[in-house]
C-alpha cells in the first residue's frame, strides 16, 4: 500500500487509473448494447411453420341457399288463371294452396304508428289573414293597475280585410287580461286572447283563439294624423295618486320622531378605550319620549310601504284606442262555436263564390 499509494498520486498512476475506468465503462457499454440488439432480436423473430402434425381440417356439408320466387296475390293469381284457361278443379286446387300459404304466412306490423297521409301541412281556409295584423280597437270597460283581475274588453272598431275578403268585422270582441308593465304609466296586455263574433251574420257567436299583444294607438280622427307613441307595447293612462295627504303624513311622523328623541335627557358616561359617550339617562321622561319616538317611526314605515304599493297607480279608461297585434295567421274557419266547428258553416256560405 506504501508503494501504490504514491504511483497513483504520479502522473503515470493517474493516467493508469484513467486508462482502467475508460476500459471498464467501455465494457459495460458493449454489454449493455449486446443485451438489448439480444433483446430486440428476439422480438423481432418470425415464428417458424407450425408442425403439420398439429393441423387438423374439418369438411362440413352444406346446402347452397334458394331463394323462393315470391307468391302471386289472389287477384293476380286468379286473373292468369282466367288467361290460361285452366280447369276449375286445378283452379280451385290452387285457391286452397293460395288460402292456406295466406293463412300460414305471418302478419307483418306497420313500422310506423301514425297511419295518414304524407302531407301534415294545414291547409287554410279562404278567410284568413297573415302573420302580424294590427286589429283596431277600443276598450269597453276602464282598467286599472291596482285591479289587475279586471278583464280588458274590446270593440274591433275597422273591419279586417285580406284579399278581398271580409275576415274580422268591426264590432267584434276581443277579451284578454292585463299585467304590470315596467313602465309606469301603461298596462300590459298580451298572451292569448278569444275573439267573439257578434254580428247578424251565419259566425254570430263563433269563438277564435288568437295570440296577440296589446299596442297603444293615438290617432287624431279629425287630423288623421298619429302620435310618436302610436304602436308601443301597453296601454297608456294615467297616473293618479291614492291619497295625496299620505307623503305629508310621512314627513310629519319622521320629524316628530326625531324630535322626541332629541328632548331626552343625557349625560356622560366613559368607554373601556377611554372614550366618553352620551347615553339617555333613566327617568321616566325619557321613556316616555322614547316610547312616543318607537311608535312615530313605526308609523312612517308603515306610510312608506302603503305609498310604495299603493300610493300610484294607473287608470285606463274605456274607450280608449289600442291595436290588437296578432302574432300568427288568423284563420276564421279555425273558429268553435261552443263545441262544435264551424268549419262547415265557412264552406257552406262560401261553397258558391
Amino acid at each position: 500500500m506504501k508503494t501504490l499509494w504514491p504511483f497513483l498520486k504520479s502522473p503515470t498512476g493517474n493516467v493508469t487509473v484513467f486508462m482502467v475506468l475508460v476500459a471498464v465503462g467501455g465494457l459495460m457499454i458493449y454489454r449493455g448494447n449486446a443485451r438489448e440488439r439480444a433483446r430486440a432480436e428476439q422480438m423481432t423473430t418470425v415464428a417458424g411453420e407450425e408442425n403439420p402434425a398439429q393441423r387438423h381440417t374439418f369438411a362440413r356439408d352444406g346446402q347452397p341457399l334458394k331463394i323462393p320466387a315470391p307468391l302471386p296475390r289472389a287477384g293476380e293469381r286468379q286473373a292468369a288463371d282466367v288467361r290460361s284457361g285452366e280447369s276449375r278443379p286445378h283452379a280451385a286446387r290452387q285457391s286452397n294452396d293460395g288460402k292456406k300459404e295466406k293463412e300460414a304466412r305471418p302478419v307483418v306490423l306497420p313500422i310506423s304508428v301514425y297511419s295518414g297521409s304524407g302531407d301534415a301541412t294545414p291547409t287554410l281556409s279562404k278567410n284568413y289573414a297573415p302573420f302580424g295584423r294590427m286589429i283596431p280597437c277600443e276598450t269597453v270597460i276602464t282598467l286599472e293597475s291596482s285591479k289587475l283581475d279586471t278583464p280588458v274588453v274590446g270593440l274591433v272598431t275597422e273591419d279586417v280585410w285580406h284579399d278581398g275578403r271580409l275576415v274580422i268585422p268591426a264590432g267584434t270582441e276581443v277579451h284578454g287580461r292585463a299585467s304590470l308593465d315596467r313602465s309606469r304609466e301603461r298596462i300590459a296586455a298580451s298572451g292569448r286572447w278569444v275573439v267573439v263574433w257578434r254580428d247578424g251574420s251565419p259566425f254570430n257567436g263563433t269563438e277564435l283563439v288568437l295570440n296577440g299583444i296589446a299596442l297603444d294607438r293615438q290617432k287624431d280622427d279629425v287630423t288623421g294624423e298619429f302620435g310618436m307613441r302610436d304602436g308601443s307595447a301597453g296601454l297608456v293612462g294615467q297616473l293618479i295618486k291614492s291619497d295625496n295627504w299620505q307623503e305629508i303624513k310621512l314627513f310629519a311622523s319622521t320629524f316628530l320622531a326625531g324630535m322626541a328623541s332629541g328632548l331626552q335627557e343625557m349625560r356622560n358616561q366613559g368607554t373601556a378605550f377611554g372614550d366618553t359617550v352620551q347615553v339617555p339617562v333613566a327617568s321616566g321622561r325619557n321613556a316616555a319620549l322614547q316610547g312616543t319616538s318607537d311608535v312615530l317611526n313605526l308609523y312612517a314605515q308603515r306610510i312608506q310601504e302603503v305609498i310604495a304599493r299603493d300610493g300610484f297607480y294607473v287608470r285606463v279608461p274605456a274607450g280608449k284606442q289600442f291595436y290588437l297585434y296578432v302574432t300568427e295567421t288568423i284563420d276564421q274557419a279555425t273558429g268553435t262555436r261552443g263545441n262544435q266547428r264551424i268549419a262547415e258553416i265557412w264552406r257552406n256560405e262560401n261553397a258558391n263564390k
